[in-house]
Parts: structure tokens; C-alpha cells; sequence
């Protein structure tokens, strides 16, 4: 029974770390799909930004964010998978 358990946990971290890796490319894939159109608008004049480099502080910040999202939620996702088997198996016990 353990050598299934143990099994299940692992399959179980690889299916966390692939879904959380989907939502990381989507998350790159709107940050690039949403500051391009932003550069772009800033680009040909149709808004106007002052001071002029203010238009990047979408990119920069929401990029930012980007690596925070990689850093805990990817990166760290068998880490966080750990910690909630540590959690459960504390209460069941």
C-alpha cells in the first residue's frame, strides 16, 4: 500500500508542476499580447503618457510579476505540494 501511495504523491506533483507551467505560458502569452497593444497605442500617439517613460511601468511591474509567478508557482509547485500533503497527513493523524 505505501509503494501506491507513494506513487500517487509523485504522479500527483508532476500533474501540479505541468498545470501550473499552462498557466505560466498563458500568463506570458497575455503579459506580452496586452504590453505590445500598450507600446504600441503609446507608440503611434494615440495616448499620451507624461512623462514619456511612465509607459513603461506596465511592463516592468506587471513583468515583475511575471518572475514572482515563475519563482513560487512553478518553480516552488512540488514544494507547495509537499507542504499540503504535510498538512492533510497532520490531520488525519
Amino acid at each position: 500500500m505505501a509503494g501506491t501511495l507513494d506513487e500517487y504523491k509523485r504522479l500527483f506533483r508532476e500533474a501540479t508542476v505541468a498545470d501550473q507551467m499552462k498557466l505560466f505560458k498563458l500568463h506570458i502569452a497575455i503579459y506580452l499580447v496586452v504590453n505590445i497593444i500598450w507600446l504600441a497605442l503609446n507608440a503611434t500617439g494615440s495616448i499620451k503618457i507624461d512623462p514619456m517613460w511612465a509607459i513603461y511601468y506596465s511592463p516592468v511591474g506587471w513583468g515583475l510579476l511575471v518572475i514572482v509567478h515563475y519563482w513560487f508557482f512553478v518553480r516552488g509547485a512540488e514544494n507547495l505540494c509537499r507542504i499540503r500533503e504535510e498538512i492533510v497527513e497532520a490531520k488525519i493523524k
